[in-house]
C-alpha cells in the first residue's frame, strides 16, 4: 500500500522530477565532458526534457486538482489548473529558450555545459514558485531560480559587462529577497502559520493582529515589485538586460516574470484576499494599482530614447509589468471571501512569452559573432538580409505593441473587460491610463519594424548574422504561436479562466484534506485517553 501511494505522488509531481533529473544529467555531462568539446546538444536533451515535462502536465490538467498523499507534500504544494496552466507557460518559454543557445552561446565563444543545467534548475524553481503553498516553499523555489538565474546573467565570462550585469541583479534580487524573509516572519508572527490558506483563516480571526501582518504585506509588496521589475523597483532591469547574454536575458523576460506573477498572485489572493486587505486601511490593491500605473509610464516614457533593442524591450518589460498588475486588481471576491483569477492573468502572460522569445531571438540573430551590440545598427535592412526574421522580429513587435490578430491584442483586451466589469468600476481610470500608454508604446514599437524594413543596411554596415537552424526554429514557432492564439484564442482563454478559477477552491480543498489528515493523525496514533475524540471524528 505504502509503495502504491509513494508512485502516486511521483506522478502527480512528475513534471518538476523531469526537469530536476534533465538539470543533473547536464550538470553530470558538462563535469564529464572534455573542456573544448561543443556541447549544444545539451540543449536539445534539456529542450527534450522541457517537452516531456510538458506532455506530463497536460495529463495531469484532465485529473486536477490532485491531492498529495504524503502529509509533507500536501502542505508544500498545490497541484491544481492554476499552479499546472502556469507551469505549460514556463516550461513552453524554457524549451524555446533552451533551443535559442544551442548556436548563439559558441558564437559568443561562452559554450560551456552548465549553462543547460542552470536553465534546467531555474526553470525548477520556477515550476515550484507556481505550485507553492505556503511560503517556505514559496521562498526556496524563488532562491533555486534566483541564483541559478544570477550565474546565467554573468554567463559571458570574458565580458566585463556580463559580470557587471549579473553583480547588479545579485545585489539587487538579495536585497528583494531579504524583504521576502522579512515579510514572512512578520505574516508569521501575526498567524502563527505560513501555510497560505491557513494563514487566510488566521487573518479572519477577530483577535488577529492586523497592524503585523499589514507591515508584513508590505514588505511582500515590495519583494514582489522587484522580482517582475515594477517601478519605481525598475532600475536594474536596462543593464541586465542588455549586459546578459541574449538567451538568458529571454529566459529572464519570460520565466522569471511568468513565475513572480503566479507565485505572488496565489500568495495575495489566498492568504491576503480578505477585504480588510484588498481594500482596508492599508489595501494593496490600491498599492498595486498606483505602482501599475508608475511602471508603465516609466516603461514606455522611456523606451522612446533607446536605441539599443535590448534595452527597448527591457523599459517594455517594465511597463507590460504595469499592464498584468490589473489582472489582479480585476480578481472577484465571493460573499464567503472566496478570491479566483479571470483568464487575463494567464493568458497575457502566455502571450507576453510567445512575443518575447520571438524578440530575443531575432535579438540573438543580430548579435554577431562575440558581439552583444544590439543597436539599430544591428538589424537596419534585416528584410533584405533575412526576410524570415525581418517578418518575426514584426510580429513580436506588433503583439508587444497589442495589433488585432496577435495573442498581445487579446490579452490586454480580456484584462480591460476584466477590470471594467461591473464590480470594478472604480478602476475605469486606470484602463483609460493603460490604452493611453498603449498609444505611446506605438512610437517605439513600430520604429523597430521601421528600421529593419527600411534603413540601408548598406549605409549601416550591419553586424553578420547568426546562422542557426535551432534559433530560426524557436523564434518562429514562437512568433507561429502568437498568431494562432491571437487568431484562435477560444481554447487558451478557456483554459486559462479555468486555471484562474481554480483558486477559489484552495481553501475548501485545503480544509477537507486537512480533516482527513486528521483522522488519519488520530487513527495512527496509539489507544490512550483521548481515543474517545478519535472515535468521535
Amino acid at each position: 500500500m505504502q509503495a502504491a501511494t509513494t508512485t502516486s505522488d511521483l506522478a502527480i509531481i512528475s513534471p518538476l522530477f523531469i526537469v530536476c533529473a534533465m538539470g543533473l544529467v547536464a550538470l553530470l555531462v558538462a563535469v564529464f565532458t572534455p573542456k573544448d568539446s561543443f556541447k549544444g546538444w545539451l540543449g536539445y536533451v534539456v529542450a527534450f526534457g522541457f517537452a516531456l515535462a510538458l506532455v506530463a502536465v497536460v495529463w495531469l490538467w484532465k485529473q486536477a486538482p490532485l491531492t498529495l498523499s504524503n502529509e509533507s507534500l500536501f502542505f508544500a504544494l498545490s497541484v491544481d489548473h492554476f499552479g499546472l496552466g502556469l507551469t505549460a507557460v514556463i516550461l513552453i518559454g524554457g524549451l524555446l529558450a533552451a533551443l535559442t543557445a544551442v548556436d548563439y552561446l559558441p558564437s559568443q565563444r561562452s559554450d560551456h555545459g552548465e549553462y543547460y543545467a542552470l536553465v534546467a534548475f531555474a526553470v525548477l524553481g520556477m515550476m515550484a514558485m507556481v505550485m507553492s503553498a505556503d511560503m517556505l516553499t514559496f521562498f526556496v523555489a524563488l532562491e533555486l531560480m534566483s541564483i541559478s538565474v544570477y550565474v546565467l546573467a554573468g554567463f559571458k565570462r570574458q565580458s566585463a559587462f556580463s559580470t557587471e550585469a549579473a553583480m547588479k541583479y545579485f545585489v539587487t534580487g538579495s536585497f528583494a529577497s531579504a524583504l521576502l524573509l522579512l515579510g514572512i516572519a512578520f505574516t508569521y508572527g501575526a498567524t502563527g502559520s505560513i501555510r497560505f490558506t491557513e494563514i487566510a483563516e488566521a487573518l479572519a480571526s477577530p483577535q488577529a493582529s492586523l497592524p503585523i501582518a499589514q507591515f508584513g504585506v508590505v514588505m511582500l509588496l515590495a519583494a514582489f515589485f522587484f522580482k517582475v521589475a515594477a517601478a519605481p523597483f525598475h532600475m536594474w532591469t536596462p543593464d541586465v538586460y542588455e549586459g546578459a547574454p541574449t538567451s538568458v536575458t529571454a529566459l529572464m523576460a519570460t520565466g522569471v516574470k511568468v513565475a513572480a506573477f503566479g507565485g505572488f498572485a496565489r500568495m495575495f489572493l489566498t492568504a491576503f484576499g480578505d477585504a480588510r486587505f484588498r481594500t482596508g486601511d492599508l489595501p494593496w490593491e490600491t498599492i498595486i494599482a498606483i505602482v501599475a500605473v508608475a511602471s508603465m509610464f516609466a516603461g514606455n516614457l522611456m523606451a522612446l530614447a533607446q536605441k539599443n533593442l535590448k534595452r527597448m524591450l527591457a523599459y517594455s518589460a517594465i511597463a507590460h509589468t504595469g499592464y498584468i498588475m490589473l489582472a489582479m486588481l480585476a480578481a472577484p471576491t465571493s460573499g464567503d471571501g472566496t478570491v479566483w483569477l479571470g483568464p487575463g492573468l494567464i493568458f497575457y502572460l502566455l502571450g507576453y512569452t510567445l512575443a518575447s522569445i520571438a524578440a530575443f531571438g531575432v535579438a540573438s540573430v543580430v548579435s554577431g559573432n562575440d558581439v552583444e551590440d544590439v543597436n539599430e545598427v544591428a538589424y537596419a535592412g534585416l528584410a533584405k538580409r533575412s526576410p524570415a526574421h525581418a517578418l518575426i522580429l514584426a510580429v513580436a513587435m506588433l503583439s508587444l505593441l497589442g495589433i488585432p490578430l496577435t495573442a498581445g491584442f487579446i490579452g490586454k483586451l480580456t484584462i480591460f473587460a476584466e477590470v471594467l466589469d461591473g464590480s470594478h468600476n472604480e478602476y475605469l481610470w486606470i484602463v483609460v491610463v493603460a490604452v493611453i500608454n498603449s498609444i505611446i508604446s506605438a512610437f517605439y514599437y513600430l520604429r523597430v519594424i521601421l528600421v529593419a524594413y527600411m534603413r540601408d543596411e548598406a549605409a549601416e554596415r550591419p553586424i553578420q548574422l547568426v546562422s542557426s537552424r535551432s534559433l530560426t526554429l524557436a523564434a518562429g514557432l514562437a512568433a507561429f504561436l502568437t498568431l494562432v492564439v491571437g487568431l484562435v484564442p477560444s481554447r487558451a482563454l478557456m483554459a486559462s479562466g479555468k486555471a484562474g478559477g481554480s483558486l477559489a477552491d484552495s481553501k475548501a480543498r485545503a480544509a477537507s484534506t486537512a480533516t482527513v489528515n486528521d483522522v488519519h493523525t488520530e487513527a495512527d496514533a496509539p489507544a490512550t485517553a483521548s481515543a474517545p475524540k478519535a472515535t468521535k471524528l
